[in-house]
């Protein structure tokens, strides 16, 4: 059970949606009026915002993590493995927004006891013409298992321990007739089908802990730091009135990078070469009945390492799902 306060929850956030008003008024007082009268502008005649100041919208919402490694143990000679996942995690947000601003309270209504002690932090600011994300994940409710050659060997719940700070930025090329907050936050309603590039910067911090894989106790140490830049593509697919289907995808290269793995008592401790990859995706079904809405949405990022000097690879992805029922007014 946790209290969401502006956005920002022990376990979830999606709050302060819609708000290029709020960035706005920032920029206007650091001098860029001209940037803040572009990124007001918009096509009505493709997307709208909601008639009423007011929203109320109750998300159930479902969360998870997985890290895999590859690589090969250079003294015996054999093909290595490891992958762990987390607990998915269940809860349910209430948020009430004004004019884009939100809100909220999380609960855990299907869950007793949270086993892993798991953290999530998450706080959204999305605009037509850009938007930022920060996330500090701390999981503790991680198992798996480990494989070296034909052994297996079966990593305990609570043993990994992963802490993730990310940061996603985005910016919206077509922002006057592509409305991004229509499919993830429904701050927008999307009237006709429309496109656009966008392009993103992710800084990602993230330390990952295995105490144990087995195969003469051996640990797993992730130090991963890292800013990276790309660009992809978004689409709002309106089939019909009051529908959307929207997707985006933005995969991005690493540009900056201080990231190393460590593998205790084998020959494997090898900083990441380039090139390496991150990714932000998404995608929503929305369906509007005049002030109320229904949406389904789905948010994925990660990222994977290239071929170390000693063949190690890594890759990693944070996924959620959401149910959204909202009333606007």
């Amino acid at each position: 059970m946790a209290i969401l306060v502006c956005g920002i929850s022990k376990t979830h956030a999606q709050g302060f949606t819609g708000v290029i008003d709020g960035i706005g008024s920032v920029l206007r007082v650091v001098g860029i009026t001209d940037l803040y009268n572009y990124a007001k502008t918009r096509d009505t005649t493709y997307y709208v915002s909601p008639k009423g100041d007011f929203d109320i919208c109750l998300n159930m919402n479902l969360f998870g993590s997985r890290l895999s490694t590859y690589g090969s143990e250079t003294v015996k000679h054999s093909k290595f493995r490891s992958h762990i996942s987390s607990e998915n995690e269940v809860n349910s947000s209430i948020i009430v927004g004004y004019k884009g601003i939100a809100i909220g309270y999380t609960f855990n209504p299907f869950s007793k006891t949270k086993k892993g002690g798991d953290h999530r932090f998450n706080l959204t600011l999305n605009g037509n013409f850009l938007g930022i994300n920060f996330a500090y994940h701390n999981v503790k409710s991680f198992s798996g298992y480990s494989r070296l050659g034909t052994e297996r060997y079966n990593i305990p719940y609570g043993e990994p321990n992963m802490k993730l700070f990310l940061i996603n930025t985005y910016v919206v090329f077509n922002h006057k007739h592509y409305s991004f907050p229509a499919g993830v936050s429904q701050s927008y309603i999307q009237k006709r089908s429309s496109g656009s590039l966008i392009a993103g910067v992710t800084y990602t911090n993230n330390r990952t802990n295995v105490s144990s894989i087995g195969f003469g106790e051996p640990s797993i140490k992730i130090n991963a730091k890292m800013v990276s830049i790309g660009a992809g593509y978004g689409y709002n697919y309106v089939p019909c009135k009051d529908m959307l289907l929207a997707f985006s995808f933005i995969p991005k290269i690493v540009v900056y990078d201080s990231s190393f793995i460590n593998v205790k008592s084998y020959d494997i401790s090898q900083a990441f070469k380039r090139p390496q990859l991150t990714y932000y995706a998404s995608l929503a079904v929305v369906k509007w009945f005049q002030n109320f809405f229904v949406a389904v949405s789905a948010l994925a990022d990660g990222y994977t390492s290239h071929k170390t000097s000693s063949g190690y690879y890594l890759l990693q992805t944070q996924w959620q799902t959401h149910f959204h029922l909202g009333v606007n007014f």
